[in-house]
């Protein structure tokens, strides 16, 4: 009988300290953790608030941002058209395929437009091949039309430009 009333005394020792260990171990760990999920030092989000947080912040920094044909933004082609007289200046890496008439390269400098087609150099007062595509690596260079044109040019041009 002494056996009996021992594993139950034991046994209720075990549950009752296993239920205080229970209780009082998360409330400790409370106290030394004081960043409760919810509050302000430790938010809680959904995923919904966070994407529309990261929306709103990428329509504000495309507002500020140009993305016009003169801004050099630009990623689709667009038809210019060029008039006797006139002559394309583009941005700095702006690119360019002359589509119909006859045209030539100006540069300021030495350098000319790089013929990505053709693998060379367009040097100033040399023709532009039509369908060939140019960068523009460097400022004080374009493409007008050549002396005897006496008609609308069109070009293809990816990127900020000016026409003068």
């Amino acid at each position: 009988m002494k056996k009996h009333i021992t594993k139950i005394a034991l046994s209720a020792l075990l549950l009752g300290g296993g239920y205080l260990a229970g209780t009082t171990i998360p409330s400790l760990a409370n106290t030394f953790n004081s960043e409760q999920p919810g509050s302000a030092n430790d938010p809680l989000v959904t995923k919904g608030y966070v994407d529309q947080t990261i929306d709103k912040l990428i329509e504000e920094k495309l507002a500020g941002t140009d993305l016009t044909i003169g801004g050099g933004l630009s990623s689709s082609l667009e038809v210019v058209k060029l008039q006797p007289g006139q002559a394309l200046y583009p941005n700095v890496g702006t690119e360019m395929i002359v589509r119909t008439g006859k045209t030539v390269a100006f540069s300021d400098t030495s350098n000319g437009l790089a013929d990505v087609t053709g693998a060379k150099d367009v040097l100033n007062g040399v023709a532009v091949e039509n369908n060939h595509l140019l960068i523009n690596p460097g400022v004080g260079r374009g493409i007008k039309p050549h002396e005897s044109v006496d008609y609308t040019i069109y070009v293809m041009v990816r990127g900020g430009y000016t026409i003068k």
